[in-house]
């Protein structure tokens, strides 16, 4: 195994061991909102179930626009300055419960968090929203910064700073 495909292995990891992102939304007067939302990758897009409660779902309605970062448990990372991460901006689209996706997509939040979904799936504040990926990087740490590229933004270029 090379380098590149050490890194490529830690990004995927960091990808299917997340159970949620901190997310980043813009709010009433275009001013950032952090959060946190559980999510699932579906066809290789995140997916987030959200109630219309929450300020980070009214912030979507309006203006889609998404920041979603993944990172490493702080007590597993080396250095908390280097913690691995993968931070995505994208747009987030609602889909209706009739939605040919809505029904697997929500099969996949059940097997990841269980019975909670039996209580919040029928709830009808909660949305799904689908997020389409337009850009991102992997921090692997100092100096090993990497482009998301590809079609489908699954292969890493290193980010050369000189």
């Amino acid at each position: 195994m090379n380098d590149l495909d050490g890194v490529q292995q830690a990004y995927l990891d960091l990808c299917n061991t997340q159970l949620s992102a901190q997310i980043a939304t813009l709010g009433d007067e275009h001013t950032p909102e952090s959060s946190y939302a559980p999510f699932v990758w579906f066809d290789g897009d995140p997916y987030l179930f959200l109630s219309e409660l929450a300020r980070h779902t009214r912030n979507l309605r309006r203006e889609p626009a998404i920041g979603l970062m993944l990172i490493e448990d702080e007590a597993q990372a080396r250095n908390p300055f280097s913690r691995q991460r993968i931070c995505l901006q994208g747009t987030a689209q609602p889909l209706v419960r009739e939605h040919e996706s809505f029904v697997p997509v929500l099969a996949e939040f059940r097997r990841r968090f269980g019975a909670v979904m039996d209580v919040i799936e029928p709830l009808p504040d909660f949305h799904l929203f689908r997020v389409s990926i337009y850009q991102g990087k992997f921090i692997f740490g100092f100096g090993q910064a990497y482009c998301l590229a590809g079609e489908d933004l699954d292969q890493l270029e290193h980010i050369d700073p000189r």
